[in-house]
């Protein structure tokens, strides 16, 4: 058996460094200087990647596009541009445009007032239209000619940082911009075609390098768009989050927390809001291991913390009280679906032990809604005298996707393996999720269908008090499944309404207790032994918690001997009966 009941400490981020070190979590440390001290120093990929693109030495065959993956982010593009700046030259002065009655002439800048000299060596926009981008021609009625300068003006012989997004939803402007970049000129052209410019304006040369910021989704259509394009360009990712395998790694991200404050220019970071930080973190990236690095979740949680902060610091009570506060604002969904169980209008038992009954858990992801809420489901399971099939009724009646059915097959060729390997199982079984009313998908409750299935064939109940998650492959063994915290939390609040006993609990993957970080609510209640976590490699382990008998054992009753015994008997019986219709057709034949 390998079954591990864990404790308070195993079911949350090893909190201990943080009680040993002192230097990490002092405030006062004074960030480096600006010149050093910016985004690409957590982005070792990105910014081996821009360093290709912002060589201070320039030349004609110099790579101008490169492609990041990260969020099309406001906040994310201005610590981008700010670290860009860092490492760039400065822009030169650019052109300028000098008109007369009957002609525009180009030429070079001499100050930055100048009408289209570089503003900057580094803009960005996440949106963009043509006018904004390019610039304008505008004629008065009576009036003269002006020309109004876009970003590519204005960032000339630096570089633009523009979200793929808007992009790609105006094809012919980028197709535009991506000439005009390779060709190392732009060409004012009229927005009407059936008004052309009223003068020839000269071409300008322009020196421009971009930046495409977008997530995998808009690369995909791009790459879709233009294959060759995508080939050639330079490829990287803004990395989501950091592993952490050692305490250096830990510092390292408690400095991009201040990193993010200081820039931000929120209060300082107090030494105790680091721990509830750091375990709201992994309860976010959903790892123990792993911190995440998105700045628009670190900017959030540190700006809501600074409404409930006080002596203007952001301590450990500030940070739970945001963490509440924004739980109870998104609970609602979450709230309606509890009352349906608490009303009994979606019956959950929690106390008894039922034969082919087992409590599952789901996790539930409404459109629009910015969390998934964790929901206890009941599967049932009916065994009938048939030919081995397994019935999926969910499936049956088409309200079942891919990846459930797979799970439902790899159940069926498990139990197949096991107990109809010399002859045709004589029965057949019926599996549903009751009280599901609309498309299921995944195959996290195949642990929890599988431990119906060989209770109703063996006859013997499953105690209701525990709740299943997990996945099996065709050998039995248990596979780590998504929204484990959600899942344990949901059935824990059920527990909860309907009474704890102290014997409730819930049996998960042991792969997953590194996923596991809970709310306090359920660690003081495992703390006081009223409820518990179990984890489970095999499904032996899952039937010997749920049972109560061992599924496998030589020296003792087990499951599996049990469904022999029963499937021998209905064999033996049915063998009987075909005996006996035998000889009678034989007398009849005489």
């Amino acid at each position: 058996m390998a079954i591990t009941q864990l404790n308070a400490q195993q079911i949350q981020p090893d909190l201990s460094y943080f009680s040993k070190s002192k230097n990490t979590t002092n405030t006062s440390t004074v960030l480096a200087s600006e010149k050093s001290e910016h985004l690409l120093m957590w982005q070792p990929r990105a910014a081996s990647a821009l360093s290709l693109l912002c060589t201070p030495k320039r030349e004609c065959y110099s790579p101008r596009f490169i492609l990041l993956k990260a969020p099309e982010s406001e906040l994310l593009f201005d610590l981008l541009r700010r670290a860009i700046k860092c490492d760039l030259s400065p822009a030169p002065l650019g052109y300028s445009y000098f008109f007369s009655e009957s002609k525009i002439t180009l030429t070079e800048a001499k100050s930055k007032q100048d009408n289209f000299a570089a503003q900057d060596n580094c803009l960005f926009a996440s949106s963009v239209d043509a006018e904004k981008l390019f610039g304008c021609v505008r004629q008065p009625e009576n009036g003269p000619i002006k020309l109004q300068a876009g970003l590519v003006h204005r960032a000339n012989g630096g570089v633009l940082i523009l979200g793929l997004r808007s992009l790609l939803s105006q094809p012919s402007l980028w197709t535009k911009l991506k000439q005009m970049v390779i060709k190392q000129e732009f060409e004012w052209s009229s927005s009407d075609e059936s008004h052309p410019l009223p003068l020839s304006i000269p071409p300008m040369p322009l020196d421009l390098r971009v930046i495409l910021v977008g997530d995998r989704l808009s690369l995909a259509e791009l790459q879709d768009f233009e294959p060759e394009f995508y080939s050639t360009s330079i490829y990287t990712e803004f990395e989501n989050e950091l592993q952490i395998k050692s305490p250096e790694q830990l510092e390292h991200w408690i400095n991009y927390l201040k990193f993010i404050a200081n820039k931000q220019q929120l209060p300082d970071i107090d030494s105790s809001a680091i721990v509830k930080i750091y375990k709201e973190a992994t309860r976010y990236t959903g790892d123990q291991y792993y911190l995440p690095l998105s700045v628009d979740w670190v900017n959030s949680l540190l700006v809501n913390a600074t409404y409930f902060m006080q002596n203007n610091v952001i301590d450990e009570s500030a940070i739970t009280t945001a963490i509440k506060k924004k739980s109870w604002h998104e609970d609602y969904l979450q709230d309606r679906v509890h009352d349906e169980i608490f009303s009994d209008q979606i019956m959950i038992n929690t106390k008894d032990q039922v034969v082919g009954q087992i409590n599952g858990l789901s996790v539930i992801e409404y459109p629009g809604h910015p969390k998934a809420i964790g929901e206890p489901t009941r599967l049932s399971c009916l065994i009938h005298f048939g030919d081995g099939e397994l019935i999926d009724i969910e499936r049956k009646t088409e309200l079942a996707g891919n990846i459930h059915s797979k799970g439902m097959m790899i159940m069926q060729a498990f139990i197949m393996s096991e107990f109809a390997f010399n002859h045709q199982l004589p029965f057949s079984t019926s599996l549903v999720f009751e009280q599901s009313y609309s498309e299921i998908d995944g195959d996290s409750a195949s642990l929890a269908g599988l431990c119906a299935i060989i209770s109703a064939l063996s006859q013997q109940p499953i105690d209701q008090q525990l709740a299943v998650t997990g996945s099996v492959d065709q050998f039995g063994h248990v596979q780590a499944i998504g929204g484990v915290n959600e899942k344990i939390e949901g059935f824990f609040a059920v527990c909860k309404q309907q009474g704890l006993t102290g014997q409730q609990g819930v049996i998960i993957p042991a792969t997953n207790q590194r996923h596991l970080s809970l709310s306090d609510e359920v660690i003081e209640a495992i703390e006081q032994e009223k409820f518990s976590i179990w984890t489970v490699e095999h499904i032996a382990d899952a039937l010997y918690l749920l049972t109560g008998i061992p599924y496998k054992d030589k020296s003792s009753i087990n499951l599996y001997q049990l469904i022999h015994a029963r499937m021998q008997a209905v064999l033996l019986q049915d063998k009987k009966q075909d005996s006996w219709l035998t000889k009678w057709q034989k007398y009849c034949k005489k």
